[in-house]
């Protein structure tokens, strides 16, 4: 009998992990560090003392072109930094000096609030809006898939910002309109599904509405919930499952005889 007990015990252990396991847990985590610096992406970091390396949080950034037809100025890579508004901070290195000050050159979000802040380049290496415009075309890779990516983005006062690509295929629908009028502040959520990777556009350098300066946007509230499982763990722990099913008939057969 002390047998029969041990196989049921086993039998159910491998059962309830089959299930557990195939639930992946639904709480959100937020993918933006909460300290300030400098995200290393393609371009490397200004100052190798302030770079975050996001690769320990699952996922990396890589910074691309996002120059469009003969339109000038002419943009280069962006770089890429977690800033919290209420904060003064400098980078210096590659012939670059940038200054986040404790107020905005444009709209600010609420302080002590972590942000993506993107810094745009122009091809001769110059600073726009002397390292105040925010905009950036950015590629985000993850190790998992996940069912659910949220995204908030703020202060979009013109066209040109949203998803381009998702899981490397161009999407058309992810595209955020600017806000309203007198809606100052403004942030707005997009939610991606199955995703593994993604392209963002923050902002655009170009816009009639801004004569002297582009339309500067800040990406926050990233998060992921409920990784995909891969299809080889699905595979095993459903054979885990059946294997427990299994053993629970042939208990109930050996009870059943005795």
């Amino acid at each position: 009998m002390r047998q029969l007990k041990f196989l049921a015990t086993i039998t159910g252990t491998v059962l309830g992990l089959g299930l557990a396991a195939g639930m992946p847990a639904a709480h959100a985590a937020s993918i933006i560090p909460t300290t300030e610096g400098e995200i290393k992406t393609n371009l490397g970091c200004l100052d190798p003392s302030k770079c975050i390396d996001t690769t320990s949080l699952g996922y990396k950034v890589t910074s691309l072109e996002f120059d469009f037809d003969d339109k000038t100025p002419k943009y280069g890579l962006s770089h890429l930094f977690v800033d919290n508004r209420s904060t003064n901070n400098t980078y210096q290195g590659q012939s670059l000096n940038i200054k986040f000050g404790t107020q905005d050159a444009g709209t600010n979000t609420a302080l002590n609030q972590f942000w993506l802040r993107p810094v745009a380049l122009k091809e001769d290496g110059a600073l726009p809006e002397q390292g105040q415009l925010e905009v950036g075309r950015f590629l985000f890779e993850f190790d998992k898939k996940y069912e659910e990516i949220t995204l908030d983005l703020f202060d979009i006062e013109d066209i040109g910002t949203g998803i381009l690509e998702i899981n490397g295929q161009q999407v058309t629908d992810k595209m955020l309109q600017p806000y309203a009028k007198n809606a100052n502040n403004s942030i707005q959520r997009l939610t991606l599904t199955n995703v593994q990777s993604f392209v963002v556009q923050l902002g655009s350098g170009y816009t009639p509405k801004f004569q002297a300066s582009g339309d500067g946007v800040s990406l926050s509230g990233v998060s992921t919930s409920k990784a995909v499982p891969e299809a080889g763990t699905t595979v095993g722990l459903g054979v885990l499952a059946v294997a427990g099913i299994f053993g629970l008939r042939q208990r109930k057969k050996v009870l059943q005889a005795g």
